[in-house]
Order: structure tokens, then C-alpha cells, then sequence
């Protein structure tokens, strides 16, 4: 992949993603995988365009945030000014995604992943350490 060549001097690109399309799916050409990821990225700019999150399990949540005005200072002039209200982008990473991340920065990279079963669900399944043996 283009990003192993390139490791630390920049973030992920959309080549990078285009060419892990191409490597994966070893039928497609390099136009195809980018025309598959193209349109991922068409799909979740038209959703969110339209004031719907996008939510990718495992991985997070992009939402579309109202944000309100509010009284705000110039660091320059240290004048009070009014910062209008506007639109903006939030992005919330899943448990899992966290998971991963810290896992890597620890460098636990080896280690095994928790199965499902053991996650615990949002309707109520006790949490590590809750359970009662019985």
C-alpha cells in the first residue's frame, strides 16, 4: 500500500484507500477501486449534506451539529464580538476504534480480539466485573 512507503510523513489519503480497494479485491482495476471509493465519499457528503449521521459500525459516527452563537474575544484586541451561529461536522469514534487505537499506541498489536459475545450490549448485558456466577 502507498501509505507503507510514505509511513509518518502524512495521514491516510484517498490514494491510500483506492489502493487498498485495489490490493484487497484482486478483480478490479486501480479506475474501478477508485470509482468504489469515490462513491463511498459521495454518499456520505450526500447524506450528511442532507442533516443525516452517518454511522459506520465499529468505527463512529459523523454527525451534522447545529452550533449556536455566542459571545466571544479577539486574543488580538481582547474585544468582545459576537461568533455567529453555524454548521458544523462532528465526528464520535466508536468503543471498538478507540479500542484499536490505544491497543496500537501501546503497541499490542498481537493481541488477541475480545469476541463479540463478550462486549457488552446496550440493552443491558452486565459489564466485566458486574457478573454474578450462578
Amino acid at each position: 500500500m502507498a501509505s507503507d512507503k510514505r509511513k509518518g510523513s502524512q495521514g491516510l489519503t484517498k490514494a491510500d484507500l483506492t489502493d487498498a480497494v485495489y490490493e484487497r479485491h484482486g478483480g478490479l482495476t486501480k479506475n474501478e477501486a477508485a470509482d468504489i471509493v469515490d462513491a463511498i465519499f459521495q454518499t456520505v457528503k450526500t447524506t450528511l449534506g442532507g442533516g443525516r449521521p452517518v454511522k459506520i459500525k465499529n468505527f463512529g459516527t459523523f454527525e451534522v451539529m447545529d452550533r449556536k452563537g455566542r459571545m466571544g474575544v479577539n486574543p488580538a484586541s481582547g474585544e468582545k464580538m459576537f461568533i455567529p451561529p453555524r454548521t458544523g461536522l462532528a465526528f464520535r469514534p466508536a468503543e471498538r476504534l478507540k479500542q484499536v487505537v490505544d491497543d496500537e499506541k501501546k503497541g499490542k498489536q498481537g493481541r488477541p480480539q475480545r469476541s463479540s459475545k463478550s462486549l457488552p450490549s446496550k440493552k443491558g448485558r452486565a459489564h466485566r466485573g458486574d457478573e454474578t456466577s450462578g
